[in-house]
């Protein structure tokens, strides 16, 4: 008798033969599970909500986002909760069965308990309840949670379907739950269940699985559908913050809230004392969700009208020179200028999605250098048994001392002056902070930002420059910079900050951002992203994102003119060492010089780099079998090896000879000792490797394509005409003034102003 064909298999017509045997849940192809890896998945519930609490109880900027804390926290309890249910389930015992009752002897109670059929529906259903729950408040994360729970979760929802079809959460946890041939799910993943549950949803519960479908359809690259569902979902948040009005009683728990919290602030409370929320009072993250998912859509589409802007150009404008262009040319150019538009179009967008959603996050320079040094200064002095008080400070001496003279008499000198007129003019510089009667400053609260002020048209005034000069030497010699007692950076952290941050800079690159800004933008990603820290919590990330910016920068020859390689930039910031380093030295940002390491040999180092290119190659969704998985590793291999040696990092050889530029790299050893013969020859550029790493390609598309957008892609194709710069007029008065400031603007038909494109 023939087997019967899967679920998937029968939804989807038409579908490829399997190409892998190997069986998995649908949804642990979901992209960015690596983000959401980490302690919380091993925590117990009780106190990751400790911590979820203590976390939205501090001073801002907190440590982790409170939205995606607090639906982590009811993921792990939903989740825990419906395993425990299934494995109930699944064996027919009760608890009461399974605990066992004890007689006068100490000895087990006869049989357990089984459980009826009925009941072990109602256990089945009340669990798939619990898995919607989670997989509503963020489905990458309740997906990672799922993948840590017991096997049993996975077939619960399709238990219930069996006896309940209709059952919409039972439906909707089955298609993440329903087993599919390994990477092939753009193939067997049909949008009809996810069509039907939209459909019988009410329109205040649509987004989640309209954020869904859409990230189904990214994986089939549908990515207009997409973007609709994304928008759509959107406007469903939006249009729900506007019609939720708080009665009075949350309006008085909120301001009650708010008087702990500031006093929390001032040291009068401790977070014990503030209120836990409620669950429909936390904070959600969906809406991030959603803008950080369609600005990635918006960048994706941005990226396939590249090659179509610029195919032929160079031809075009050749023949056009020369005069030689005809009717099909005129065409073949106005489809380029129609792709140019859309290039610019979508990147636009996606700047705007990542900007909204890196604004949720708070950013803070820290107390400044006197301050922090106060604290750290004291806290040595009790370390070390040294409880004198802190010696006043010489303006205090000061006062001090023309007060005893006063107390004596001695008011005035012999030329009848006081002292303290005369002190007056050598007055010194006042602290910037105040004391107590205790002796500790009276510390400010710093100021905070949103996170993507940073990358507004004008950055707050008071952001000092990163990376500094010190700080770029300490880099470049490989020494650790000692920020620890200076101004201290904080941003509140997200999983997907750091993709967020390195796409923001990839659609600014589509965006032909001037290279002065772009260098701005880039330095500040690289000042959050290297204090963007998860723990306790949340691991690091990997982030496809600065992967492709990574290989841009290769590709177009650090046009941006990075003095620093990117992986130092974005180096994690250090921990403060011991105090004692620090007293010896209380200059802002001490350089510290790294320990010193014995020397890694060849053979080492060769082992290093294999075992990383195999961690790496691991994650490559283009492997899928032995020998793209073997490919791989050679070309991570060779790429390691060229950024050992400095290769990859920012070149200045613009100007090199073809010749030179085009030489093959040699990935031993030996070739990056330079001796007084070969110390003027500059390195061979980076790309001039990929004629010898085109058997497995590790740049993406989007990177090849963002390269090639900044290698060729003029400022201007003709399509428009610059704005002359208008002189400024005497201020006229009356209507005749009106009239012809109005007759000097130039609007085009889409309501913009016209100006380079």
């Amino acid at each position: 008798m023939p087997k019967k064909k899967s679920g998937a298999a029968q939804a989807q017509a038409g579908a490829p033969p399997q190409t892998s045997s190997l069986m998995i849940c649908r949804n642990k192809h979901w992209r960015y599970i690596s983000s959401f890896h980490g302690p919380w998945l091993q925590l117990p519930p009780e106190i990751l909500d400790s911590l979820a609490h203590q976390n939205y109880t501090m001073p801002a900027p907190r440590l982790v986002d409170p939205a995606v804390f607090y639906d982590v926290v009811n993921i792990r309890k939903a989740v825990d909760e419906a395993a425990q249910d299934s494995v109930r389930a699944s064996t027919g015992v009760s608890n009461i069965g399974t605990t066992g009752r004890m007689d006068y002897f100490g000895t087990g109670g006869g049989p357990t308990s089984q459980l009826s059929k009925e009941r072990i529906f109602k256990i089945r259903q009340k669990a798939v309840k619990l898995l919607s729950k989670a997989f509503v408040f963020d489905e990458v994360a309740a997906s990672v949670a799922t993948m840590q729970a017991t096997s049993t979760v996975e077939d619960v929802g399709q238990h219930v379907l069996r006896r309940e079809p209709g059952n919409l959460e039972a439906k909707y946890v089955h298609f993440f739950h329903e087993k599919i041939p390994s990477r092939a799910m753009e193939h067997f993943t049909p949008l009809d269940p996810l069509n039907e549950i939209i459909m019988s949803l009410p329109f205040e519960h649509q987004a989640p699985p309209l954020r869904t479908r859409a990230l189904v359809q990214i994986f089939k690259q549908q990515w207009d559908g997409a973007a609709a569902d994304l928008t759509s979902a959107l406007r469903i948040t939006e249009e729900l913050k506007r019609t939720h009005k708080p009665n009075q009683q949350q309006l008085e728990l909120a301001s009650r809230m708010r008087e702990e919290q500031e006093a929390w602030n001032k040291g009068h409370r401790d977070w014990r004392s503030v209120p836990q929320l409620k669950e429909e009072d936390q904070p959600k993250s969906l809406e991030q969700q959603l803008q950080f998912n369609r600005g990635g859509v918006y960048l994706t589409i941005a990226c396939q009208s590249v090659h179509t802007a610029l195919d032929g150009l160079k031809e075009y404008r050749a023949a056009q020179e020369k005069g030689e262009t005809n009717g099909a040319d005129g065409k073949a150019q106005e489809a380029r200028l129609e792709a140019r538009k859309k290039v610019k179009t979508y990147a636009k967008r996606a700047i705007k999605d990542y900007t909204a959603f890196l604004s949720h996050f708070d950013y803070t320079l820290g107390l400044p250098f006197e301050i922090t040094n106060e604290i750290m200064r004291r806290v040595y002095d009790l370390a070390n048994g040294n409880k004198t008080q802190t010696p006043l400070p010489k303006n205090r001496l000061i006062e001090v001392e023309n007060e005893q003279k006063r107390a004596n008499g001695d008011s005035e000198n012999g030329d009848g002056h006081s002292p303290s007129a005369l002190i007056k003019h050598h007055k010194p510089k006042p602290e910037p902070f105040e004391r107590g009667e205790d002796g500790w400053p009276r510390f400010p609260s710093p100021k905070i930002h949103p996170a993507s002020a940073l990358f507004a048209e004008k950055p707050p005034a008071d952001l000092p420059p990163f990376p500094s000069e010190k700080t770029t030497n300490a880099m470049l010699n490989n020494e650790t910079i000692h920020e620890a007692f200076g101004s201290r950076e904080a941003v509140t952290y997200h999983p997907l900050m750091t993709d967020a941050l390195h796409s923001l800079l990839l659609a600014h690159a589509l965006m032909q951002t001037s290279p002065t800004e772009m260098l701005r933008h880039a330095h500040n990603a690289a000042r959050l992203a290297r204090i963007a820290d998860g723990y306790p919590i949340f691991q690091a990330a990997r982030s496809p994102a600065r992967a492709d910016w990574i290989e841009v920068l290769r590709r177009a020859n650090n046009w941006l003119g990075l003095s620093v390689p990117w992986q130092k930039l974005c180096a994690p910031a250090p921990l403060p060492e011991a105090a004692g380093g620090w007293a010896k030295d209380s200059g802002s940002g001490a350089l510290v010089k790294r320990r010193e390491k014995k020397e890694e040999t060849a053979e080492q180092k060769r082992e290093r780099i294999k075992q990383e290119s195999i961690i790496d190659a691991l994650s490559d969704d283009r492997v899928v079998d032995e020998d793209s998985f073997q490919r791989a590793v050679r070309a991570r291999e060779r790429r390691a090896m060229e950024d050992e040696q400095g290769i990859s990092g920012p070149l200045k050889d613009k100007d090199a000879p073809a010749s030179i530029a085009a030489a093959p790299t040699t990935s031993s050893p030996s070739s990056s000792s330079v001796d007084g013969d070969t110390a003027n020859v500059p390195p061979p550029k980076r790309w001039a490797q990929d004629e010898n790493g085109k058997e497995y390609p590790i740049s993406t598309d989007r990177a090849e394509a963002i390269a090639r957008w900044i290698k060729e892609a003029p400022l201007s194709m003709g399509g428009k005409k610059k704005r002359p710069t208008r002189k400024k007029k005497p201020v006229t008065n009356g209507v005749h003034g009106a009239t012809e400031g109005v007759g000097e603007l130039n609007v085009d038909e889409h309501g913009d102003e016209e100006g380079p494109d």
